[in-house]
C-alpha cells in the first residue's frame, strides 16, 4: 500500500488495505478470480460510505479500475 495524506485521503484502515493486498495478489498475481474477495470489498467500502446507494460496480471501478463485467 502507499503512504497517503490522512486529511485529503480519509485513512485507511488495516482490514482494508489486507483485503486490497489480497485481492491484487490472488486476482493479478495468481490470475484467480476473487469473486469473493470483490464482494467483501464492495461490502466493506459500502458500510464505511457515507453514501447509501451505492452500486458494487461504481466501487470496484474507483477502487479497482475495473470495467463492468470483469
Amino acid at each position: 500500500m502507499v503512504e497517503s495524506d490522512p486529511e485529503r485521503y480519509g485513512g485507511i484502515s488495516d482490514m482494508r488495505a489486507a483485503l486490497m493486498l489480497e485481492l491484487v495478489l490472488s486476482s493479478v498475481v495468481l490470475g484467480e478470480d476473487a469473486t469473493e474477495l470483490r464482494a467483501r470489498l464492495v461490502e466493506l467500502t459500502t458500510l464505511t460510505s457515507s453514501g447509501t446507494d451505492v452500486l458494487p460496480g461504481v466501487v470496484l471501478h474507483s477502487v479497482l479500475g475495473l470495467r463492468s463485467g470483469t
